[in-house]
């Protein structure tokens, strides 16, 4: 029974069809017409680098089940050397 319901999970894991979000630009949200949006995500995390702050919008667009985002804006708030960002999340 166990090696059925191992064997059962091992072919559901594989051939669920994951896929990560898209970071999408400007001209393409403009010119996007059969989307949803899903909102806005905001990473407030204490994030040293821009690249940081990327990964961190990727896994909660992802999180949300969101097919791709849009980068709104990645600053730094002050001189504590956090950086904060947000973004638009589509599916």
């Amino acid at each position: 029974m166990k090696t059925i319901a191992f064997s059962f999970l091992a072919a559901l894991l594989l051939s669920a069809n994951v896929t990560a979000a898209v970071n999408i630009d400007d001209q393409v949200t403009r010119n996007m017409d059969d989307v949803h949006s899903l909102g806005v995500i905001y990473i407030n995390h204490n994030l040293a680098t821009e690249s940081e702050a990327h990964q961190a919008l990727q896994d909660e667009a992802d999180a949300h089940g969101a097919t791709s985002w849009h980068e709104i804006l990645i600053h730094e708030p002050g001189s504590n050397g956090n950086i904060h960002a947000s973004a638009a999340i589509y599916r």
